[in-house]
């Protein structure tokens, strides 16, 4: 498949954005402005690296093409393209009958000035394009039914989203004040620890345990060899609340990869 920059003005987009869709539908890929220039990016930039990546330069032809200083500007990076590779790298694709450039001089080209002949043009083109092989695509049935499984499915998943936000909502209003102030502290610095403190932080005597302070328990203890915590646990029979704290941030974790 081949890789095609479309050089044309504004004001034939009508055209370069039909010819687009056919040559993706018959598996080429194609560099349009409006579809690869984001805001902010450097507009002569980004029409570089276009030039520069792609196979072929179509250039799509009429009057207001040839005045546009743009268009003029790509083709003449690609014919110098064209003369350092010694190879065919400027497509012309004439939609109005006008006198081609000199550089374009020469140069057979494909007419799609008549909508009538679009059909057999475009095949010449894909013959010249090589390794041109149409993709299937859904038919407007099978799409319709697509979009309507995706619609419930972004359904279940805003409720379910809306029922666990309920949930974690009103297990952080249960908590003690000092507790949720320390949820708070260690969500604002860990953002990911966020849905398990929520629901599963818990005070141990009058210590506030988060995932955040957990975690470093855990790590000092096995650098020293133990830390206080641990006999709290062990004293106010706490440790299933830590396990339970570990294992949904285990969850999460592997989730997530």
């Amino acid at each position: 498949m081949s890789k095609i920059f479309l050089s044309h003005t504004s004001k034939d987009k009508p055209f370069v954005r039909k010819l687009a869709a056919d040559l993706r539908t018959y598996g080429h890929t194609v560099w349009i402005d409006e579809a690869e220039i984001n805001i902010g990016d450097s507009l002569i930039g980004k029409i570089r690296d276009g030039l520069d990546m792609v196979d072929y330069v179509a250039a799509v032809i009429s009057k207001d093409s040839l005045k546009s200083e743009w268009v003029n500007k790509e083709l003449e990076i690609a014919s110098n393209r064209e003369i350092k590779e010694k190879r065919v790298v400027v497509l012309p694709i004439m939609i109005e009958h006008v006198d081609l450039p000199g550089f374009l001089e020469g140069k057979l080209y494909g007419d799609f000035s008549d909508e009538n002949n679009y059909d057999e043009k475009l095949q010449l083109l894909l013959r010249t394009l090589g390794d041109s092989k149409k993709v299937e695509v859904m038919s407007k049935e099978e799409f319709d039914a697509v979009k309507h499984e995706l619609e419930i499915a972004k359904q279940i998943i805003k409720q379910k989203d809306k029922d666990l936000n309920k949930v974690i909502h009103y297990t952080l209003q249960s908590k003690p004040d000092d507790l949720k102030e320390s949820i708070e502290n260690d969500n604002k610095h860990n953002p990911n620890f966020a849905p398990i403190n929520n629901v599963y932080a818990f005070k141990l005597g009058p210590v506030s345990i988060t995932l955040g302070y957990l975690l470093y328990v855990i790590n000092k203890s096995a650098l020293r060899g133990g830390h206080q915590i641990e006999v709290l646990l062990t004293l106010n029979n706490q440790w299933g609340d830590a396990k339970r704290m570990i294992e949904a941030y285990s969850d999460m974790i592997n989730t997530k990869s």
